[in-house]
């Protein structure tokens, strides 16, 4: 691999360029019109698994960069600019190094023949969503359209992402508030009391003789106390990688009365977003089945999915195959619908948009079950050990 600088209609160009020699590397930029300056080795740097000083600095590339750099693209193509000059802009915009790396990157693959989309194929950032897309605009020559439909279909999804994100946050946080609250009565609490219960010429209730067994253990083994507390998430975390546990886990959150909603609404909004993106771009639905496949997170929808688009490709249609518990009759209706009017695109758009509205339902409602459960169980074990401890006090006030 090697780095290289050279001229091209008074233009200064740089780049990277695979090739096994210095004259392999000239003979390529000859064909490409620029007129070598510099030739030098070049070395991409080992990549590591967790780098301290790119989480500090911010240094990788993320979503957020993904969406920047569509937004710009698209501006800079629909105005007017080539391809070439739009990357050399936005190199030249680019503060952070990963975003320059990146587009230096598209630079050198299109310079050495390839397309827009091979470029972005390559990257492990982009899904197959976003790279068939572009390679839609491409051949149809609507590129700088296409770029914006990205966008705007990533400013819709992260729009999704961050209002069920916020939407549970404060749950979390009344469970993290919770367990904290309980740690610190068993830790800072009860060990004070632990003397002056041991004073007590009276036996101790049973409930009492436990939360004091309890917290002398966690004073006792704090290392063992966090063992215990960490084993039962990572435990969850490693049996969850295997496939045969991941599908007994999904199999049950699609019986549970709310949570199961939920899943249908978010996995149904997913996939016909994803076939209303793709098939109004102009890509095939069979293409497009394949890559909503992908996008789904439950195990059941992929394996439906899969199945649908073995049918499309045997002539049959897709909304039959769709029929189920997995996926709402009203759902399917209007595929089927759009199958025989021949706007699947369209009709795509409506299901995604009707099931998004169900989700945020679905949330709201979830979240309003949540929020006083949790705080139910809270106020429960708070009150057991204050009470507990309580009862004990007012006992000893009526022994003296």
């Amino acid at each position: 691999m090697f780095k290289y600088s050279g001229t091209r209609n008074d233009e200064v160009l740089e780049g990277i360029s695979q090739a096994p020699n210095e004259d392999e590397v000239k003979r390529k930029l000859l064909q490409q019109g620029i007129r070598p300056v510099s030739i030098l080795p070049y070395k991409l740097r080992k990549k590591h698994a967790f780098s301290l000083a790119d989480f500090i600095h911010n240094k990788k590339l993320n979503q957020t960069d993904i969406s920047f750099v569509t937004k710009q693209l698209a501006l800079l193509v629909d105005s007017g600019k080539s391809l070439d000059g739009a990357l050399r802009t936005l190199h030249k915009q680019a503060k952070k190094p990963a975003v320059q790396a990146f587009i230096l990157r598209l630079e050198t693959k299109i310079k050495e023949g390839g397309s827009l989309s091979e470029a972005l194929a390559e990257e492990p950032l982009f899904s197959s969503m976003y790279v068939n897309i572009v390679r839609a605009g491409e051949e149809g020559g609507a590129l700088p359209e296409m770029l914006i439909k990205i966008a705007q279909s990533q400013d819709e999804a992260r729009e999704l992402k961050q209002f069920v994100i916020s939407s549970a946050i404060y749950p979390i946080f009344l469970a993290v508030a919770g367990f904290g609250i309980i740690m610190a009565l068993l830790l800072g609490i009860m060990p004070r009391f632990e003397t002056l219960f041991a004073g007590l010429d009276q036996e101790l209730p049973l409930n009492i003789i436990i939360l004091m067994a309890i917290s002398t253990f966690l004073t006792s083994h704090p290392f063992f106390s966090l063992l215990l507390l960490l084993l039962p998430p990572a435990t969850g975390t490693y049996l969850y990688r295997s496939p045969k546990i991941k599908q007994i886990v999904a199999d049950t959150a699609l019986k549970l009365p709310v949570l199961s909603t939920l899943i249908r609404n978010l996995e149904t909004t997913r996939i016909f977003h994803t076939l209303e993106v793709l098939v109004n771009n102009g890509v095939h639905l069979v293409t497009a089945l394949k890559i909503s496949s992908g996008v789904v997170t439950n195990p059941r929808y992929r394996e439906l999915l899969i199945r649908a688009t073995t049918a499309l490709k045997e002539g049959q249609a897709v909304a039959p195959k769709l029929q189920g518990e997995l996926i709402d009759d009203l759902a399917v209706d209007l595929l089927a619908m759009g199958e025989e009017s021949g706007q699947i695109g369209k009709v795509c758009g409506q299901i995604a948009n009707h099931f998004e509205g169900e989700l945020r339902n679905s949330v709201k409602n979830l979240i309003a079950v949540i929020e006083p459960a949790f705080i139910l169980i809270m106020a429960a074990g708070v009150g057991t050990i204050v009470l507990s401890m309580l009862s004990v006090i007012l006992s000893m006030n009526d022994i003296i």
